[in-house]
């Protein structure tokens, strides 16, 4: 006899419903899958949308009105414009570099000009990123025997639209303005609510620019007022005053010169004002390459008169 199968009504709705699930489970993407994973352009976006919804569409054109460099594809996007408060401005710049294992390490700089910040920063821990010992000693090779306690430089990158090698340029901290921590170096730097990590220094460098005599400087930064001719004396009083732009005495304007002493000093130091940095996609970290660039030599009072000064914005 012939073996016979038989389906009942119930064991054929059975069989119908466990290949229709069977079909709608293979369909579903499953964790990890790439139709779950965003987009390299859209994780670009998603990194300059603080600066980018800054901007608004004043001429009508139904787009925000600002500049885009969208090359996505090179893993690399940049958003720049202003924007109605007070005049600001804001730059956003983000690219893609990959490791071994195919995954984005993001380095980002971003400026907003109102609240005097710089920042650089990264999806990862910057020091794990950077090349070891990557410090002062970078760029200053002989000892530092100035007490600084803050920092006084910016590391900005220049982060490339093409390739991997990234140029790391050392630049002053605009005066009068303390970043947090206790290197000399920085990676990000603003202005505080209330201005609280800052001060009105730049009417030094007006003092520096209407000085007559070549030893005035010098004798204030040792106390030798008495020795300053009339007409200095005069250029410097309009600097000592009670409102916040001016000092309170010339010893507090002694003290203050005194400190700016140090950082010429340190500056005069570098040996390096940029670094070029190569990246390793086996080590998911970047090399030093090359370093260049040094500053020109200069006088106190040039320095003064040249540098950046902090001041309000708005």
């Amino acid at each position: 006899m012939k073996n016979v199968t038989f389906y009942n009504k119930k064991g054929i709705k059975v069989f119908i419903w466990f290949i229709l699930i069977s079909f709608i489970i293979t369909l579903m993407p499953i964790p990890g899958d790439s139709q779950t994973k965003k987009t390299l352009s859209q994780m670009l976006w998603e990194r300059v949308k603080k600066c980018y919804s800054k901007f608004v569409d004043e001429d009508g054109n139904g787009k925000p009105d600002c500049t885009i460099i969208d090359d996505s594809k090179n893993g690399y996007l940049q958003v720049s414009g202003s924007y109605p408060e007070c005049g600001c401005e804001c730059t956003s710049t983000v690219g893609a570099y990959v490791n071994k294992s195919g995954e984005y390490i993001f380095l980002q700089s971003e400026i907003f000009t109102c609240s005097w910040e710089k920042r650089i920063y990264s999806n990862k821990n910057l020091n794990e990123l950077l090349p070891k010992d990557f410090d002062i000693s970078t760029f200053i090779s002989q000892p530092i025997k100035e007490k600084i306690n803050y920092p006084i430089f910016f590391l900005n990158f220049e982060i490339p639209r093409y390739g991997t090698d990234t140029k790391v340029i050392i630049e002053l901290v605009p005066l009068g303005l303390r970043p947090d921590g206790k290197g000399l170096l920085c990676y990000e730097y603003r202005e505080k609510e209330g201005f609280s990590n800052c001060k009105h220094l730049s009417r030094i460098a007006d003092i520096a620019r209407s000085i007559k005599d070549v030893n005035t400087l010098d004798n204030l930064l040792k106390g030798n007022f008495d020795k300053i001719s009339s007409k200095d004396n005069t250029v410097i009083s309009e600097a000592i005053g009670n409102d916040l732009s001016r000092f309170k005495s010339k010893n507090e304007l002694q003290q203050v010169l005194n400190e700016l002493w140090q950082i010429y000093s340190i500056y005069q130091k570098l040996e390096a004002t940029e670094v070029v940095l190569g990246w390793s996609k086996q080590d998911s970290r970047f090399f030093i390459k090359e370093k260049k660039g040094k500053p020109a030599k200069m006088t106190f009072k040039d320095f003064l008169i040249n540098s950046k000064w902090w001041s309000p914005m708005c």
